[in-house]
């Protein structure tokens, strides 16, 4: 089983399709698992899985504070780290072997909660591919009275996560992937599965 963690725009999704495919295993995004758990629960049950759920995303990342999103962010990780772990040891145990990605794996979690039955990797993009990525998404800003500040909100928290993947994944002797914006799918792919010791012959 593979996990795939990462800043946002990073490609995870991308990369967990091509390395599922180049193993022939399943391959989904946490997001999907965070959006349905969301339909069968509401903020007064699940506070801390619903405090940027149901808000219109130009209001909540043009209104900010970056401070918050990222407590946000924090607040959702730990309320669906238990059902994620969940999820993974039973494919580990029953389901058979999947790709998962989420722009919330923490590698700290990674290195202490799960056995050597699951594997990680994780992508850290240079900052100003990252940038550049975020600014090509204008369909995601529009309607916003303010776009700028929702850009520079928005990277204030993949500026986040990117850093804890490069210190944290590295502390743990995670392996990471280092995207500098010329590496293609394949590229990463191959890479992956070089750093798993699974290169195809």
């Amino acid at each position: 089983m593979l996990l795939i963690g990462g800043p946002p725009g990073a490609g995870k999704t991308t990369l967990a399709r091509s390395v599922g495919a180049a193993l022939d295993f399943l391959s989904t995004t946490v997001d999907d698992l965070v959006s349905t758990a969301r339909l069968f629960t509401d903020a007064e049950s699940q506070p801390d899985l619903h405090r940027a759920g149901g808000v219109d995303s130009v209001e909540y990342f043009t209104a900010g504070p970056p401070e918050r999103l990222i407590d946000d962010a924090v607040a959702l990780q730990n309320v669906m780290w238990p059902v994620l772990e969940q999820v993974i040891r039973r494919h580990v145990t029953e389901k058979g072997p999947i790709v998962m990605d989420w722009w919330l794996f923490d590698p700290d979690k990674m290195a202490n909660s799960l056995d050597g039955a699951v594997r990680s990797v994780w992508l850290h993009v240079d900052p100003v591919e990252l940038e550049r990525r975020e600014r090509k998404l204008t369909w995601f800003r529009e309607g916003s009275d303010d776009p700028e500040r929702f850009h520079s909100n928005f990277m204030h928290r993949s500026l986040w996560r990117n850093q804890i993947v490069a210190e944290r994944a590295a502390v743990h002797g995670l392996p990471v992937l280092h995207q500098p914006g010329d590496k293609s799918v394949g590229d990463l792919t191959d890479e992956t599965l070089r750093r798993l010791g699974c290169a195809m012959e």
